[in-house]
């Protein structure tokens, strides 16, 4: 993926360490929740592991691949299909198990009650928050192939929310070539009537800033501007209009505490440090 390595103005932290604090804070609180992520998806599955360890004590935290429960790695593993995520995991299970129980759920009507970072990214994500992971072009001649829709099917279940580790104008686009995965549909009140009012994703993570939705239309709106940009930056760099309200504030840096326990409990090979996300062309 082209572009410009995303970087925050200062060496203290990266923009990957930066991501994953973030994502850990939202998920703040004692409810009971379920957090996972995509294959690849290495810092929304950190942010799970921070959060489990800070925010959110009563986070179950899930890897597809891996099929484990609640691990308790100090090494970021390379995926959420590395076996390295069942160090010290509370259970594991096969991979079809995991695709079959929320394909069950999915039948018998139960919310997935996932959390607000579940990781599901795509190659493109539009003003609604659909995904799409089939490939860009028309089908049958797509000019590019993606890896398939195994896991962002799940994004019609219940709540989750949109992650990019690339932010520029290919990826943000007004309206994805095939929904592979269910943002808030074609906004307004459309997935809840086709999805038995099933709620969307709450936010869209990138590495120059924070996104969620608005209430009635819901469309994409932003939240906040990482240090290092402007909301000139993530205009010039998004393929639709985004909803911008008032002076947009700049993302709250990480804590030195944040940092030494990201470091220290979670990411002791420094693995998101050296993380390379990006933004433009």
């Amino acid at each position: 993926m082209a572009g410009k390595q995303a970087y925050p103005g200062t060496d203290r932290y990266s923009m990957a360490e930066l991501m994953t604090v973030c994502m850990a804070r939202a998920l703040s609180g004692e409810e009971e929740k379920r957090g996972g992520g995509g294959a690849n998806s290495v810092i929304p599955l950190a942010a799970g592991r921070l959060a489990q360890i800070t925010t959110a004590p009563n986070l179950w935290l899930t890897t597809g691949g891996a099929g484990s429960i609640n691990g308790k790695f100090d090494r970021l593993p390379i995926g959420t299909w590395d076996p390295r995520c069942d160090s010290g995991a509370e259970c594991k299970s096969y991979m079809m198990d995991v695709v079959d129980n929320a394909i069950k759920g999915r039948k018998q009507g139960r919310r997935m009650n996932f959390a607000s970072i579940a990781g599901l990214g795509g190659m493109q994500i539009d003003k609604h928050g659909n995904s799409n992971m089939i490939g860009i072009g028309s089908h049958p001649h797509l000019k590019v192939r993606g890896p398939g829709t195994v896991g962002t099917i799940w994004l019609g279940s219940g709540p989750t929310s949109n992650y990019t580790e690339h932010h520029s104008k290919r990826i943000f686009v007004d309206k994805v070539f095939f929904r592979s995965g269910a943002g808030w549909m074609e906004g307004g009140n459309s997935r809840h009537e086709t999805l038995d009012g099933r709620d969307g994703p709450g936010y869209c993570w990138s590495p120059i800033c924070v996104c969620d939705y608005t209430e009635d239309t819901k469309h994409m709106r932003l939240v906040s501007v990482h240090p290092g940009y402007t909301v000139q930056d993530v205009i010039d760099n998004t393929g639709f209009q985004l909803v911008i309200e008032g002076d947009v504030p700049q993302t709250t840096e990480p804590t030195d505490w944040e940092l030494h326990v990201l470091r220290t409990r979670v990411d002791r090979d420094g693995r998101l440090k050296k993380r390379r996300v990006t933004v433009g062309e």
